[in-house]
């Protein structure tokens, strides 16, 4: 019972992380800069590049994998691979 409720915590927290990182995408420069990105991401944003929209995206891609395999422990979903 309590690994299923740590799995399941697990799960939320990296689909929540993985939200996050999306709203950073569409927050732009200052999202970036607030979250700790570092200035070379915020200023590549700002000249509307693609690298940190790419990078946080897989980041954000990852999370949400990760989420997959915390409700699949908890048995929410299918068990995943």
């Amino acid at each position: 019972m309590k690994a299923r409720i740590a799995a399941l915590a697990g799960g939320s927290f990296c689909l929540l992380a993985s939200l996050l990182h999306v709203l950073i995408i569409l927050g732009g420069p200052d999202w970036y800069r607030f979250f700790g990105a570092g200035e070379d991401m915020a200023q590549m944003a700002a000249r509307g590049e693609a690298y940190p929209a790419l990078i946080t995206s897989f980041i954000s891609f990852i999370l949400l994998l990760w989420g997959g395999y915390g409700f699949s422990a908890a048995r929410l979903i299918r068990p995943l691979p």
